[in-house]
């Protein structure tokens, strides 16, 4: 769990990406990376392709469905293409870090389970998601009210919406719109 957990983590790269270079670059790269996920989905899904180590931290659920690895990249051209870069990146951290942490604490230190979760993870999402948005300079007020919009796509995601699409769009909406009021 824990090292599923880590590799989630590496989808980091995507915002540090964007981050660090132009909108076009990010989006190019990203691309990419959309392509070769999407080909390695499909191969994966079909029985063509098997990888030891996917195989061993699959979910049975997720064994004829895409991984969230696909939905995240796929989140990330959304994010990048039609949101301000600081939105997009903020957006991005927010499920990279805080779900992962989120899951990490919950699994580990979850005593208080609902929905399938637990409270001690869903804290840990809104105050890790909380720091991400006051370190990209907004205000308390707005990085408060998106932490707690975040959590709770993250805790009310369900299995038609994948928590890596859902929550960096739903994200993403609300700092905008609530940066804009």
């Amino acid at each position: 769990m824990i090292l599923r957990k880590l590799l989630h983590l590496t989808c980091i790269i995507i915002p540090v990406l964007y981050l660090l270079t132009d909108k076009k670059t990010a989006l190019i790269i990203t691309s990419i990376l959309f392509i070769a996920v999407s080909v390695f989905e499909i191969l994966r899904i079909k029985g063509v392709l098997k990888i030891a180590l996917v195989e061993r931290h699959t979910k049975e659920e997720e064994r004829k469905r895409p991984l969230g690895s696909f939905y995240y990249v796929l989140s990330g051209l959304i994010i990048m293409t039609f949101f301000e870069k600081n939105i997009a990146v903020a957006s991005l951290f927010v499920l990279s870090i805080s779900d992962s942490l989120a899951s990490i604490i919950g699994s580990r230190f979850g005593r208080i389970r609902f929905l399938g979760k637990s409270l001690e993870g869903t804290l840990t999402f809104f105050f890790s998601s909380l720091c991400i948005f006051l370190a990209f300079s907004f205000s308390f007020s707005i990085a408060t009210i998106c932490a707690v919009i975040s959590a709770l796509t993250e805790l009310f995601s369900s299995r038609l919406i994948d928590d890596n699409l859902a929550v960096p769009l739903v994200t993403a909406l609300a700092l905008t719109v609530l940066t804009k009021l």
